[in-house]
C-alpha cells in the first residue's frame, strides 16, 4: 500500500510524457523573399523562382505534397506576377530547414570568393519543386519531389 502513491505518480508521468511525445511539430513555411530570383535575360520570357525552406517537413510523401499544393495555391491567389505579359513561369524550389539552410533565413546567397554559400550546395535537403508555367491560353503546374518524378497537376493550355 506505501508504494501505491509512487506508482500512481510513476503512471502519471508517464502518460503526460507519452501526450507530449506524440505531439508532432506542424510544419512551418518559411519564404525567403530576399532570394527570390528574376531571371530576366529575356524580356518577353522573365522567370522567376522563389525559395522556401520547410521546417519539420511532413515524413510521408503523399501528405508533403499535398501541404506543398496548398501553401503555392495559397501563393498564387495573390501572386500578380503571371497576369503580366512578360513573365514566363514561377518556380517554387522547397528545402528543408536545417542548420545549413537556416543560414539564409537571415543571408542572401553569396556565390563569389572561396566561401561561396548557395542553397544549392545542399542537395540533401532539397524537398521539391513548384513549376508554373504559362502558355496559349492558360498555364501548366507540375510539381518535382526529390523522390517522384515529376507529376503534372493541372494543364489548361488550348491544344
Amino acid at each position: 500500500m506505501k508504494y501505491l502513491q509512487s506508482i500512481k505518480i510513476f503512471i502519471l508521468c508517464f502518460l503526460l510524457l507519452s501526450i507530449m511525445s506524440c505531439d508532432q511539430k506542424k510544419n512551418e513555411f518559411i519564404s525567403l523573399d530576399h532570394m527570390t530570383f528574376i531571371n530576366s535575360y529575356y524580356k518577353d520570357s522573365v522567370k522567376i523562382s522563389y525559395y522556401v525552406l520547410i521546417d519539420h517537413p511532413e515524413p510521408t510523401d503523399k501528405i508533403l505534397k499535398k501541404e506543398i499544393i496548398q501553401y503555392v495555391k495559397k501563393k498564387l491567389q495573390n501572386n500578380t506576377s503571371l497576369k503580366e505579359k512578360n513573365t514566363a513561369s514561377l518556380n517554387f524550389v522547397f528545402y528543408k530547414k536545417t542548420d545549413n539552410t537556416s543560414y539564409f533565413i537571415t543571408h542572401k546567397e553569396n556565390s563569389g570568393g572561396l566561401l561561396s554559400e548557395e542553397i544549392s550546395h545542399y542537395q540533401e535537403d532539397y524537398i521539391a519543386n513548384y513549376y508554373v508555367s504559362k502558355c496559349d491560353g492558360g498555364a501548366t503546374e507540375k510539381i518535382y519531389l526529390y523522390s517522384q518524378p515529376e507529376e503534372i497537376l493541372a494543364n489548361s493550355c488550348k491544344k
